[in-house]
């Protein structure tokens, strides 16, 4: 069963924006922040642009902001994934790349294998957890002075 863009998005709003509230998350949709110390996990949603499908981007900015390029003073409710240098993509925080698959694209072609919002949302609250937090664990370590 596939489904548009609006209604993958209003699951995700229900189901995962709670989670990411639950975990200390602030901020609004698709970009979202917190801050534990100096050290600010973000992480966005990016839909494709022709539909069908999106992914979750985590970034961080570290104590000393050597991860953060372009404007490392902005404020942690401002900073975007996109001003900073080592990013991720949720699923493959080891590597590589990887797409949640909803619907169909805006031109009538399936990609991947298309899931139920509601099972992604609910695997998105998983690898939270499973995927993210250890992976803004490791980047915390590693940048603590």
């Amino acid at each position: 069963m596939t489904v548009d863009r609006e209604t993958m998005v209003g699951v995700l709003k229900n189901v995962a924006v709670p989670a990411l509230r639950k975990q200390g998350f602030k901020g609004s949709f698709p970009s979202f922040f917190r801050e534990t110390g100096k050290f600010v996990a973000l992480i966005n949603f990016q839909f494709h642009s022709s539909g069908g499908s999106f992914c979750v981007n985590l970034g961080y900015a570290d104590p000393g902001r050597n991860n953060v390029y372009f404007q490392p003073d902005t404020e942690p409710a401002k900073l975007k994934i996109s001003q900073t240098r080592h990013q991720v993509r949720l699923g493959a925080t080891d590597g590589g790349d990887h797409w949640f698959h909803f619907g169909a694209t805006s031109y009538g072609e399936i990609r991947g294998e298309p899931v139920p919002a509601e099972e992604i949302a609910a695997r998105f609250n998983e690898m939270l957890i499973t995927d993210a937090e250890r992976w803004w664990k490791r980047q915390q370590d590693a940048n603590s002075p």
